[in-house]
Formats: C-alpha cells, sequence, structure tokens
C-alpha cells in the first residue's frame, strides 16, 4: 500500500499522517457528471477511504467528451452514472468502499444523507444553483464544510467552504444568465481543472485541517488563473450563516424543474415504469427510453422522468399527463 501512494506521501506538505487521514475518511460527492466523476476517480486514485456518490441520471452519449470515467459501453447501455462509478472506481483501486446513491439531492433527503454518513468533506458536483443553494444551507447548518465548484464553456470557480462567508454571502440570489452546457457548451478542459481544484482544496484541508480559504477562478480561452481572499463579502444579515434561517431547506419541491435548454424533470409514481409498454427505444432494468410525442423521454424506475425538447413547465407537465394517460388505457 505505501509503495502505491508513494509519490504524493512524498510530496511536501502532505506526508504519511495526511495519507492516513484520507484513507480512514468519508466524501460526499453530491452529482456524478463532469465534476463529480473526475473528482470521484481522483480521490480512488489518492486512496481516499470512502466515497458516497448521488446521481440519479443514466450515462449518455453527450457526456463522453468530458466525463472521462465514463465510456461508449456506459453510453449504449444507458447505465446509471454511480453504478458505472461505482465499477470503474472497482477496477482503479479495490480498497476503496463506494456507497451510490440513485437519488436526486433534495430538501427532502440530504439532511438525512449528511446525517447517515457523516462525510468530513461535502463536494459539488451539480450543475444547477437551486441544489448548491440546499447544500449550503444544509452543510452549514451540520457545521459540514464543503467544496462548491462551477463550470461552463471556458471557465470555472471553486470554493471551499467552511463556515463563513457562505455561498450565499458570495451569491445571495440565484444567477439567471439564461445559460447553461447545452446552450453555452463546456469544454473538457475546463470541467477536469475545476475538478483538480476542487480536489487541490480536499488535499488541502487533509493536510491543513482547513481550506486554502480563497475564491478561484479560470479562463482556460485567455489562460486566466486568478485566486483571492473573499473574506470582506462576508454579509452581516446573511439569512444562511448569520441568521441561521436556512431559507434554502423551507422550499417545498417544485412539481416539474428545469434542468438545461429543453429538459424538464419530475417524479413521477414508479408504477408508471413497469406499466408503460409502448413507445421504448431503449430498456434496461432500471431505465426506459421512450420517444412520445416526437420527444425524447428518460424514464427511471424510481419515477424519475426527463423530458427533452420541451421548453416550460407547462408543456412538459401537458407531454407527462399525457404519457401516464396511455399508460392508463
Amino acid at each position: 500500500m505505501s509503495e502505491r501512494f508513494d509519490r504524493q506521501i512524498k510530496s511536501p506538505g502532505f506526508g504519511q499522517a495526511a495519507q492516513d487521514k484520507l484513507s480512514s475518511s468519508t466524501f460526499l460527492i453530491i452529482g456524478g457528471g463532469a465534476l463529480g466523476s473526475t473528482v470521484s476517480e481522483m480521490l480512488a486514485r489518492s486512496g481516499a477511504g470512502h466515497l458516497v456518490i448521488c446521481d440519479m441520471d443514466v450515462v449518455s452519449l453527450s457526456n463522453l467528451h468530458r466525463q472521462s470515467l465514463f465510456d461508449e459501453a456506459d453510453s449504449t447501455a444507458y447505465t446509471l452514472k454511480v453504478d458505472a462509478l461505482a465499477s470503474h472506481i472497482n477496477r482503479i483501486n479495490s480498497n476503496v468502499k463506494v456507497t451510490t446513491i440513485s437519488e436526486e439531492v433534495t430538501v427532502n433527503n440530504i439532511e438525512s444523507i449528511i446525517g447517515r454518513y457523516k462525510p468530513l468533506l461535502v463536494i459539488d458536483g451539480t450543475d444547477n444553483f437551486a441544489t448548491r443553494y440546499i447544500i449550503n444551507d444544509a452543510c452549514h447548518k451540520h457545521n459540514m464544510p464543503w467544496i462548491y465548484g462551477a463550470c461552463l464553456n471556458v471557465n470555472g470557480t471553486v470554493y471551499g467552504i467552511e463556515n463563513q462567508p457562505c455561498l450565499r454571502c458570495i451569491l445571495p440570489n440565484e444567477p439567471d444568465t439564461g445559460q447553461d452546457c447545452a446552450i453555452s457548451g463546456i469544454m473538457p478542459q475546463t470541467a477536469h481543472l475545476v475538478a483538480s481544484i476542487q480536489v487541490s482544496e480536499v488535499m488541502h484541508y487533509i493536510s491543513h485541517g482547513h481550506f486554502s480559504g480563497k475564491l478561484t477562478t479560470i479562463d482556460c480561452e485567455k489562460m486566466i488563473f486568478k485566486s483571492r481572499n473573499i473574506d470582506a463579502i462576508h454579509n452581516p444579515a446573511c439569512p444562511t450563516c448569520v441568521n441561521k434561517d436556512y431559507p434554502a431547506l423551507k422550499q417545498s419541491l417544485s412539481f416539474v424543474t428545469k434542468m438545461c435548454r429543453g429538459k424538464y424533470q419530475t417524479h413521477v409514481s414508479s408504477n408508471l415504469f413497469n406499466t408503460i409498454n409502448e413507445y421504448i427505444i431503449h430498456q434496461n432494468e432500471h431505465f426506459k427510453l421512450l420517444s412520445f410525442r416526437e420527444r425524447k423521454i428518460h424514464l427511471l424506475s424510481n419515477g424519475r422522468i426527463i423530458v427533452f425538447d420541451v421548453y416550460s413547465s407547462e408543456e412538459a407537465t401537458a407531454v407527462i399527463e399525457d404519457l401516464i394517460k396511455h399508460a392508463q388505457t
């Protein structure tokens, strides 16, 4: 075992004590896409003890250019991302314990997940700010350090959050840029650099007991990398880290929520998975790819449903209700 990690143990500022702590620690990774899969791979190769990975999606062909742990076999079979990650990680380092949670992380389950697994750190691998605010509020409430990471096109941001300032201090309201990776694209090196900086914050925390305290931004096109101290951004009236009101944990789940451009998701009765026998293009034990009303639909066995090529929650709801009606006839 010492030979396997010899090179990082010899790295100045790390050492055997840090390696031992890494190997005995649990990390909660929320999201198994471009950031989450890359972070998972690097932590597994580094000798992390236990990875708890949450994601509810399947591997698709458009993932492969940036989510490097997946391959064509995963996308052809529409394998659950968490299952594909567990399989690949086991081949990389069979000593790493991997727990998979094939669910969306929401206000309904995040606190129970944190309480059950008691991770050393939570790592953000999500692609939306609604979930990040939930992570921010839950982690502060439970005194849990976490690492925010975001990337789009050629730009990325990383910030390790321990207490103050929290994400809501930096971004009081959810950004409404109208952009996502389906519109603006995402370069693979951007995702990998952001994930690498997130893992650097993990290693800093392991070695020193705290994060770097810097907010790091990157621009891969202009080759600009900036890191700055943001203590001054602390909001003295922050509802999360000052007033401890935790507004994100009080929100109710929306019936239909927007994902990337042209994609909406919701949850229906898991019975639909068993009763729908038409419109099927591909299926396995946990997933069905449907073509219905000239739209692609992903239906998972846990009741999660994603509708493609719709551009409002009303349009998505109409398609889903029509599908349910046809399944009942």
